[in-house]
């Protein structure tokens, strides 16, 4: 019966199992971080994505699965047996360290120990897994690629996250419609080394709070189709990811 697999397989995950959600690399956690957190028997088999509560705000139960850090539900944007996604509370700024924990179906799993540190800013890619071309907009709208790519000294749209504490501070689950948070932590923003004119950090409007959206002005001279692009909040640097420059 299921009941003797759960016995068998309890609901677990580990600290090098929760990574950032853009560059899926595990490490110290930042307010307001989207994080993939990846386990066992976490989830629903179906993968369930998030719904809003009374608040219009994302939901923290997803899937009859919950996040929790230091007891404190988070959002939760997507929910599945073996891997979950959610958004770092921006209540453990200013921590040394939370516990997670995941709670499904009323079950809880082992608590994880993640150290806190105040950015861990990385770029989402276009194919999900950290690395490689960027998930960018370019001045057009349409989207950045090696067959379309952007004229150099022309504006493009990055997107990331663990931009860390904001100002005005982070609100969980909140979404950008009215008030734009922006990094309380220096931003700038690098293209092949050099730096690129930051015309817009903050929140991605309509979006949730922890998604972050950069406007930025490619520098004139630089092309190249894998073009090193690199966010850095504060003394936290992204991991490079590229931009199709022409």
């Amino acid at each position: 019966s299921n009941q003797v697999v759960r016995k068998l397989t309890p609901a677990n995950f580990f600290s090098n199992g929760v990574v950032n959600g853009a560059s899926m690399i595990s490490g110290a956690v930042a307010p307001g971080e989207i994080v993939t957190i990846f386990g066992n028997s976490i989830g629903p088999a179906q993968l369930t994505l998030f719904g809003l509560n009374t608040a219009g705000q994302m939901a923290t139960t997803v899937g009859a699965t919950q996040v929790l850090f230091d007891g404190r539900a988070a959002p939760v944007i997507y929910s599945s047996s073996g891997q979950v996604s959610a958004i770092v509370p921006y209540e453990v700024a200013g921590q040394s360290q939370t516990q997670a924990q995941i709670m499904y179906q009323g079950q809880p799993t082992n608590t994880v120990t993640l150290n806190v540190t105040d950015a861990s800013p990385a770029l989402f890619t276009s194919n999900s897994s950290g690395t490689g071309q960027a998930a960018v907009l370019n001045q057009d709208g349409s989207i950045n690629s090696a067959s379309n790519p952007a004229a150099a000294g022309s504006i493009v749209v990055l997107y990331g996250t663990g931009e860390g504490q904001t100002n005005p501070g982070g609100t969980d689950g909140q979404f950008a419609n009215s008030t734009y948070p922006a990094p309380i932590d220096a931003v700038s923003v690098t293209v092949a080394g050099k730096p690129a004119k930051v015309l817009y950090f903050g929140a991605a409007p309509g979006e949730v709070a922890g998604l972050f959206q950069a406007n930025v002005q490619l520098p004139a001279g630089v092309t190249g189709n894998a073009t090193a692009v690199i966010v850095t909040v504060g003394a936290h640097s992204s991991p490079a990811a590229s931009i199709a420059i022409h």
